[in-house]
């Protein structure tokens, strides 16, 4: 490979968060506090109901434990920039979608380390370093939120230019981080064949898109948004965690996979959006 894949992934968050800095505002996060019942239904969704899922799926399917591990950290840990990659098409919510991916990120700072602990596995290592891991979050993911938000409170003209060619930026470093990887998660993907594991990741992905979906309420962009965020899982910080917390085992395996399973499928269902509305535009009312 030329370049890391988890530094790809490192530059690719930045950009991304970056970007989500400068196009929230913060009456833009108070409005989404304000929607209480769609907030709640939200976190409820992202931070009880599909952890509870992953909880199933791993009592379910005869897991390997590292399989387990990285299918209950998925599970657990909201939010994801990469969400943005298909919700910034939701012209109509895109400051709902850019407001979500914030608070989830936020979210999933907090949830990380406690999940973490709560891995059966975690209590047999004897160094967790923890504050690894928060660092890697802070310095990927809340640095670079803040500075967009104080680039777009303190300059808006030159934030607001910034917006387009970030988000260029960030789909040429995906395309790129995701043809990069093609082998190594096609290695991921064999490895972990077998057991179910594909198909107990593949069951997450799906209920957390239906739980989205019957939460988004009778706006169908926000059912779109919401169909997307809950099942797209924070792969990145799972990697973290498999770096920092559960080194030498297979657990970084199973966000790789579930990053192949949850773009395509994800793709296609924004396909088969756009393209349900534009044969049929008097069903989006």
């Amino acid at each position: 490979m030329l370049i890391p894949p988890l530094l790809m992934l490192n530059v690719f968050v930045v950009i991304v968060m970056f970007s989500i800095g400068l196009r929230v505002s913060g009456g833009e996060l108070l409005d989404i506090v304000r929607k209480r019942a769609l907030f709640v239904r939200t976190l409820l969704a992202n931070c009880v109901l599909i952890p509870a899922i992953g909880f199933l799926l791993v009592r379910i399917f005869p897991l390997t434990p590292d399989a387990s591990v990285g299918i209950l950290l998925l599970a657990a840990i909201p939010g994801t920039p990469i969400a943005l990659q298909f919700t910034r098409q939701a012209k109509t919510r895109l400051p709902f979608a850019a407001a979500m991916t914030f608070v989830l990120s936020l979210v999933s700072i907090a949830m990380t380390p406690l999940a973490v602990e709560l891995m059966p596995q975690a209590a047999q290592r004897n160094q967790r370093p923890i504050l690894l891991l928060i660092m890697s979050i802070v310095l990927y993911i809340a640095l670079p939120l803040c500075a967009g938000l104080w680039a777009a409170r303190h300059a808006p003209k030159i934030a607001h230019r910034l917006v387009l060619p970030l988000g260029l930026l960030a789909s040429i470093v995906f395309i790129f981080t995701m043809w990069e990887t093609r082998l190594v998660r096609r290695e991921a993907f064999n490895a972990i064949r077998g057991r179910g594991t594909i198909l107990a990741m593949l069951l997450l992905l799906l209920l957390s898109m239906l739980i989205g979906w019957l939460i988004g309420g009778p706006d169908s962009e926000s059912r779109r948004v919401l169909a997307t965020s809950p099942r797209m899982r924070s792969v990145i910080v799972v990697l973290y965690c498999a770096r920092y917390c559960f080194p030498g085992t297979n657990v970084y395996m199973i966000p790789i996979v579930y990053l192949s399973l949850m773009v395509p499928t994800n793709l296609l269902f924004h396909l088969a959006f756009t393209g349900w509305h534009k044969l049929w535009p008097a069903a989006e009312a």
